[in-house]
């Protein structure tokens, strides 16, 4: 599903939080900030990975949700979008890894030598972060 405008503009926000919150084989829940989610393709979010419970949940759930918050809005004035995802790929190497990667690296430095995995989610829906009906 292609997203929004408005959802296009959340995730290209420097003033955004993204919490992706997976669950495993069992149901159990983890929830982890990132700050790699970009948007490719109008309908694809790709983000950089470690070995963590988050890439361990993909693995065995492919079902996500990502949770855009803008920093400095609070309670029924907060501003973002929820977006429901599916896992569509992973890659440990290759030019669009090496690309991803060094681009990551331009803004957190060593800390990028942590990311081993470049994971691919599609979009399947999109609501507002405060839902009344009005559309994201």
């Amino acid at each position: 599903m292609q997203v929004s405008e408005t959802v296009a503009e959340f995730l290209e926000s420097p003033d955004r939080t993204n919490v992706l919150a997976t669950a495993n084989a069992e149901g159990r829940v983890n929830a982890a900030v990132f700050g790699s989610p970009m948007l490719v393709d109008g309908d694809k979010i790709r983000l950089m990975l470690g070995d963590n419970r988050t890439y361990d949940n993909l693995n065995q759930n492919p079902f996500a949700a990502l949770f855009v918050s803008i920093h400095g809005k609070a309670g029924m004035a907060m501003e973002g979008c929820r977006l429901y995802l599916k896992m569509l790929d992973t890659a440990d190497a290759g030019p669009e890894f090496e690309a991803v990667h060094a681009e990551i690296k331009k803004r957190i430095g060593d800390a990028a030598s942590m990311l081993k995995h470049l994971v691919k989610l599609e979009v399947v829906e999109t609501r507002p972060i405060l839902d009344f009906g009005q559309g994201v």
